[in-house]
């Protein structure tokens, strides 16, 4: 106890770094490894106007389909429950039964490492998009389809939406905590020889 009490600071930063890298590795649908995905940024509703027809068929048979990935405790759960299929506890099929209303999105493409995000792409950019159990379906408007869109909204939908960029860099987060943590590491490590009379 004596040395979290004295090294408070590291002892934060490494219990921060460990409760992180537990979220990315068990709770995040990201992979293990070094991987580029395909993805989503749900950036405003919208008003579809009647003009573009039914978009969800549209977008369903246009656009590009990306399914849901589980997290590891998703997968976990789903192997359980196929080994207990004999006993007739069956996995729940994902369909389109909870399907969202047409939205307007941003598509990118995400480099992920250990479960967690270090950077993106633009992919397709601004889309219009819709959700359900079993993934997103995106579709690029061209500019006839978004002067539509921005004419039943009031205004210009690609010009006011803010791209969420924190969400596909915050793996950097856990890096600079990793030098943070080998600099208190060092440091606490001089000290001792300083006070042994080492140095």
């Amino acid at each position: 106890m004596g040395f979290v009490r004295k090294e408070w600071a590291f002892s934060l930063v490494v219990g921060a770094l460990a409760i992180l890298l537990l979220y990315a590795l068990v709770l995040s649908d990201r992979y293990w490894v070094a991987a580029s995905r395909p993805t989503v940024d749900a950036l405003a509703d919208v008003k579809v106007p009647p003009e573009l027809g039914d978009m969800i068929s549209a977008i369903d048979d246009y656009g590009v389909h990306i399914e849901r990935v589980p997290s590891k405790v998703e997968q976990y759960i789903a192997i359980k429950r196929a080994q207990y299929a004999q006993y007739g506890v069956g996995r729940g099929v994902a369909s389109h039964a909870n399907m969202s209303a047409p939205r307007l999105g941003y598509s990118v493409r995400e480099t992920t490492f250990l479960g967690m995000p270090f950077w993106y792409t633009a992919e397709y950019g601004h889309v219009l998009y819709f959700s359900s159990d079993w993934g997103v379906v995106a579709a690029p408007l061209n500019d006839l389809g978004f002067a539509a869109l921005d004419k039943a909204n009031g205004r210009d939908m690609r010009a006011t939406s803010m791209i969420p960029w924190w969400s596909h860099l915050w793996g950097w987060l856990f890096l600079a905590g990793l030098g943070l943590a080998i600099w208190l590491w060092h440091r606490r490590t001089v000290r001792w020889r300083v006070e042994n009379g080492l140095i």
